[in-house]
């Protein structure tokens, strides 16, 4: 039996600070932010956090499985992104729209929406990613599924709108968009480059 969070509270507006996702929502993008720290300081003290994160909410085998998709989503998003991919530091109360388009990515594969899935990874990657951010995103989606951990809904209006705001998306000489990812986990405030 699934628990259904959606219907409890209403989902029509973005959020942009982590209190205003769901518990599920902010496990995933805690730990995708400490494992991209991780992965950018070669310091497994941040793989080891988002692990017992992940183990304290689901089993180890689950929390296995868990981080072996989001490596197939940061790998997708490493070798493919189509512009810099924001990202705010570990800790951090913010939500920005490019952490939030994962965990859509990852809700769109847990209801089986297929086409949605696949607009948010062409969205976020080129042809060569899209491959390894929908497996990613179906890996997670299958743990989340076992485990009665249902992502909400967030595939409204007001979410797209967000995400087309984000001016980062195109060259402003070229009016293209821009390839490829740089991981920038430095200290200060806002948004990180990845």
């Amino acid at each position: 039996m699934l628990l259904n969070l959606t219907d409890s509270k209403e989902y029509d507006v973005v959020p942009t600070r982590m209190g205003e996702l769901t518990e599920p929502e902010g496990l995933l993008i805690r730990s995708y932010r400490w494992w991209v720290a991780g992965m950018r300081l070669n310091d497994d003290k941040y793989w080891g956090v988002a692990w017992k994160s992940l183990s304290a909410a689901i089993a180890d085998q689950c929390t296995k499985e868990v981080l072996g998709g989001l490596q197939s989503v940061i790998a997708g998003i490493c070798s493919s992104a189509r512009r810099p991919t924001r990202l705010h530091p570990p800790c951090c109360c913010f939500v920005c729209p490019d952490e939030l388009q994962i965990v859509h990515l990852i809700g769109a594969c847990q209801r089986r929406n297929h086409s949605l899935a696949r607009s948010t990874a062409e969205w976020m990657v080129s042809g060569d990613g899209m491959a390894n951010l929908i497996d990613g995103g179906r890996r997670i989606a299958a743990v989340l599924t076992r485990k009665a951990l249902v992502l909400p809904d967030r595939s409204h209006r007001g979410f797209v709108e967000a995400r087309r705001a984000d001016n980062t998306e195109f060259d402003s000489k070229s009016g293209e968009l821009v390839p490829g990812m740089r991981v920038d986990m430095t200290h200060g405030k806002g948004s990180r480059v990845v």
